[in-house]
């Protein structure tokens, strides 16, 4: 099982990768003391302005979907379903190594052991923009119709963690319509990922729940 090892490894040290922090050294700024000093693309579109926010969601982004689409191909899918621990069939195999090495880049992104190596702290970002990625390369629909509910929700509000959060609960009832709607089916570690990752972002947005509970939530294009 060297290979999915490896895959785990390159997806968490690619993930790891704090573009925010990368983009914001670039421009002079250090996120961390600007804006909620999180080292993710909503604080660095809030800091840097759009231009540099955009392309920090993009390598963020692009992070997730390397991982799935990329990485995950490092695997030797004979040793896998071989190993039979992730099926015995390789389509399922496949998609348990891609979902796993998604994972690996989104805990990479929240957990960054490059920005504890060249800019002093572990602490990430919220893993939205890297998580959307894994997922649009497992399950593109269903992220199609989170970004739905992640663009109503900022329209009606301008709150990007309100409007992150529940793009990410929506995940696994878009499954569910998608399936019985649908007919459509996705693999088990799709379904698994897809409810899983609602209760993880809203443990990263923590905080943020808290000043909405509050009302001191900060709105996108608030002074």
């Amino acid at each position: 099982m060297t290979s999915l090892v490896l895959v785990v490894a390159i997806s968490y040290l690619l993930g790891a990768i704090p573009f925010s922090l990368v983009v914001g050294r670039a421009l002079g700024v250090d996120l961390r003391q600007h804006g909620s000093g999180n080292a993710g693309a909503t604080n660095a579109l809030r800091v840097l302005g759009k231009g540099p926010g955009l392309l920090v969601f993009l390598l963020d982004f692009g992070k997730g979907l390397a991982a799935v689409a990329l990485v995950a191909r490092l695997a030797d899918l004979d040793a896998v379903v071989g190993a039979g621990w992730l099926g015995s069939r390789p389509a399922l195999a496949a998609a348990w190594v891609a979902t796993i090495a998604g994972t690996a880049a989104m805990l990479g992104h929240v957990f960054t052991v490059w920005g504890r190596l060249f800019f002093g702290s572990w602490k990430g970002g919220k893993g939205v923009a890297t998580g959307a990625g894994m997922l649009t390369g497992l399950a593109p629909v269903a992220v199609g119709l989170a970004a739905v509910v992640f663009a109503v929700v900022m329209a009606l509000t301008r709150y990007v963690s309100l409007g992150s959060i529940l793009a990410a609960v929506s995940l696994p009832l878009s499954l569910l319509a998608l399936h019985f709607g649908l007919g459509v089916e996705s693999p088990p570690p799709v379904w698994i990922f897809a409810t899983v990752v609602p209760a993880f972002i809203v443990w990263t947005h923590r905080a943020n729940v808290r000043r909405l509970l509050n009302g001191t939530e900060s709105k996108m294009g608030a002074k």
